[in-house]
């Protein structure tokens, strides 16, 4: 398969890729204005011509032109499952991702929480009723990028709406989200389930591709290992939260982080996030208790 990179930006995280694919572009960046601006750039360069897009999932650093750059908005889209209702409803998404985060931060902010307003902005323009969803997919769907035929793959965890887009012949396989740099999980708010992580991870591994295209970062050339090095760290994670659940009793998500995570004053905010979204799965697969207070406290079983 061959394909051009192009890195956008986004607040606080670094780059987000985008990647053309003869004239299908998959993903369009983050809603920030500097993003924007990029990608209206590149329109006119190293991808003027694009006449579709595909997305891998609907969140807001991978959605950015589809909803705010009217010649992205106006191209056919194809999305997975969900993704299309989550776009027409795009500012409430945002809302509710926002008290989500207020909660789960509440044990440490003491409710004081205080929304990202750069990251997740309330105060444009969405075009939600423009945007041209031309075509909802499901697991195991061929999809066209560019010249090649791809197989929809579900790859949820980070995000319900995820797919990844395999395209057998080259090993060539567009994985968004759901395999990170670091090979650590990715919080990302309402959508998350650390058990539907661990299955995407596996139905990658399924298919043994030998090219990641990823949402963030460099391609990764080594999919096995990268594979096997996520599933490893959920499973210490877990291993970790464990511990820390039964060596301290009751124990905030916050304290959690800290405790598990080796969360810092500067990344405790996020990893409390985290720290949440196993301690969850935990619960939901019986090996401690938690508590909603919003925010999560996690206890032995």
């Amino acid at each position: 398969m061959d394909y051009e990179r192009v890195k956008l930006v986004q607040p606080h995280y670094g780059a987000v890729n985008v990647y053309r694919i003869g004239a299908t572009l998959v993903d369009t960046g983050h809603v920030a204005v500097e993003s924007r601006n990029r990608l209206r750039d590149a329109l006119e360069g190293q991808l003027s011509g694009i006449e579709n897009v595909v997305l891998t999932h609907p969140h807001i650093d991978h959605i950015g032109g589809t909803l705010t750059v009217d010649d992205v908005t106006r191209l056919p889209h194809t999305v997975y499952e969900g993704a299309d209702n989550l776009l027409r409803e795009y500012p409430d998404y945002i809302e509710t991702a926002r008290e989500e985060m207020a909660a789960l931060s509440a044990g440490l902010t003491g409710g004081e929480y205080e929304p990202d307003t750069e990251y997740f902005p309330l105060d444009i323009e969405y075009a939600t009723e423009r945007v041209a969803i031309d075509r909802v997919v499901g697991d195991g769907d061929t999809v066209q990028i560019g010249p090649y035929d791809c197989e929809v793959v579900h790859t949820p965890g980070h995000s319900q709406q995820h797919m990844s887009l395999y395209h057998a012949p080259s090993g060539v396989m567009l994985s968004g989200d759901i395999v990170s740099t670091n090979g650590h999980f990715m919080y990302g708010p309402l959508h998350w389930d650390i058990g539907a992580y661990k299955t995407g991870l596996e139905r990658i591994r399924e298919r043994d591709p030998d090219l990641l295209l990823p949402g963030h970062g460099e391609p990764m050339d080594d999919p096995a290992a990268r594979v096997t090095d996520a599933l490893e760290k959920a499973r210490r994670t877990e291993r970790a939260i464990q511990a820390a659940v039964e060596d301290q009793g009751p124990i905030a998500a916050h304290e959690l982080a800290v405790e598990a995570l080796s969360a810092t004053d500067e990344t405790v905010r996020f990893l409390s996030n985290v720290a949440s979204a196993y301690a969850v799965h935990l619960a939901e697969i019986g090996t401690i208790d938690i508590d909603r207070r919003p925010y999560v406290v996690a206890m032995p079983a």
